[in-house]
């Protein structure tokens, strides 16, 4: 049972990181929604920092990143070449 392809009406996408094609750490499935969620966290002004979530389009599982390595691809068209 997943996520059935579409989360908010997006369709899963594929993902790499820094050009590496990336896989869910739980199931290992390379299909992703990706939202920005807020963090709080302590010693910044604010309190509040911003990441990046692929959210498996499988089972649920929530990877976080902190930096812009991400990179999306429409899951038909593939990953890049090169």
């Amino acid at each position: 049972m997943g996520l059935g392809g579409t989360l908010g009406r997006k369709a899963a996408t594929l993902a790499t990181i820094n050009r590496i094609p990336f896989r869910c750490q739980v199931c290992q499935l390379d299909l992703f929604f990706r939202k920005q969620v807020k963090l709080q966290v302590t010693g910044t002004l604010s309190g509040i920092e911003w990441s990046t979530a692929l959210i498996c389009a499988r089972c649920g599982y929530v990877h976080l990143f902190m930096n812009d390595a991400i990179e999306l691809w429409a899951a038909e068209g593939g990953y890049p070449q090169g």
